[in-house]
């Protein structure tokens, strides 16, 4: 017999919901309890999903026997304490990204990890594409030469900026939701920056809303990156190299595949090379299916995003909040 996790979910979200639906395609996982806040969301959410139960408090479901591991898709300053405590009850963790607010929330929670000798993980599903994977696994061959610059930006108007939406208290933060794509493609693809300089455009409470960022990496190597939550960013990514270019469509983070310009001046314009891979569900597919397998294995870490990658994400997160702040591209917003 194949042998299944038993999968938790705290909150009731969107995010929630899509990766839900994937979850309920992989055999070796089942769909044990679902939490919220209000007991009448979780109990509807489990019934759409095929979840066993839901129930109104992360108590309740942190004491079920069933309940193996436990995705946690709660707003971002909460992730850490939840993460501790399903880590301290004896449940594996996988965290809705970011993991933590900031490195040393992160450091916190694998502390716990070590402690409990349980599986943790952020959410970063785009490191799990297909695509993604073939993408890395070019450029760090050579398909396009030495690799100069990265550019990336995920930049989509998620709605009214004074809604419940952009909290200071939920630790609200394009760059924590939108800007985390981009600095995790230009360290995967460049490594550790050497210097870092963004300005961005911040409300008066400290929730950034437009950030633009420049990371400088050795050899003269650059990337620039942008994100936003209230205008347009053309959402998708592109790596640059001696030998021809790599151009990622919209949503990068989300992707199905990549175009390959290389070769000739004439070639590179004129005779593209797409790659491309077939979609599992939303997406969230490839890593729900990674972590199972890791989790049955044994493993306390995935070696695809171990927390010490999201560790170094984290650190230029933070580094790019301090830039920031120090030049900001105004206070205000009035849209």
């Amino acid at each position: 017999m194949t042998a299944t996790l038993g999968w938790g979910v705290v909150g009731t979200g969107d995010v929630s919901r899509y990766l839900s639906s994937d979850l309920a395609m992989l055999d070796s996982a089942s769909r044990v309890a679902v939490s919220s806040r209000s007991l009448n969301a979780a109990e509807a959410f489990a019934a759409d999903l095929g979840f066993g139960r839901g129930v109104g408090s992360l108590d309740d479901l942190l004491a079920d026997a069933g309940v193996d591991i436990v995705y946690i898709g709660t707003p971002h300053s909460t992730h850490v304490d939840i993460g501790i405590a399903a880590l301290e009850a004896g449940k594996h963790v996988l965290i809705e990204k970011p993991l933590g607010v900031t490195v040393a929330d992160i450091a916190r929670l694998a502390s716990a990890a070590r402690s409990s000798r349980r599986f943790a993980m952020e959410a970063m599903w785009m490191k799990f594409h297909p695509y993604y994977r073939a993408l890395l696994e070019e450029v760090h061959g050579g398909s396009i030469g030495r690799v100069g610059s990265v550019r990336a930006s995920f930049g989509l108007p998620f709605g009214e900026p004074r809604s419940d939406r952009w909290s200071a208290q939920r630790s609200s933060s394009t760059l924590l939701d939108q800007g985390i794509y981009p600095v995790t493609l230009a360290l995967d693809l460049l490594g550790e920056p050497t210097s870092v300089s963004s300005s961005a455009r911040i409300r008066d409470d400290g929730v950034d809303l437009t950030v633009h960022a420049t990371l400088e990496f050795a050899g003269g190597r650059q990337a620039q990156l942008a994100a936003s939550m209230v205008e347009y960013i053309d959402p998708s990514a592109s790596v640059s190299g001696t030998e021809g270019w790599i151009a990622i469509p919209a949503p990068f983070w989300a992707g199905t595949g990549y175009v390959r310009h290389s070769g000739s001046i004439g070639d590179a314009l004129t005779a593209p090379t797409p790659v491309d891979f077939a979609r599992e569900g939303f997406g969230y597919l490839p890593m729900l299916r990674a972590v199972t397998d890791a989790v049955l294995s044994g493993l306390t870490e995935h070696p695809l995003h171990p927390l010490s990658a999201t560790a170094s994400v984290a650190h230029v997160l933070d580094t790019i909040r301090a830039a920031a702040v120090a030049h900001p591209i105004t206070t205000e917003i009035h849209a």
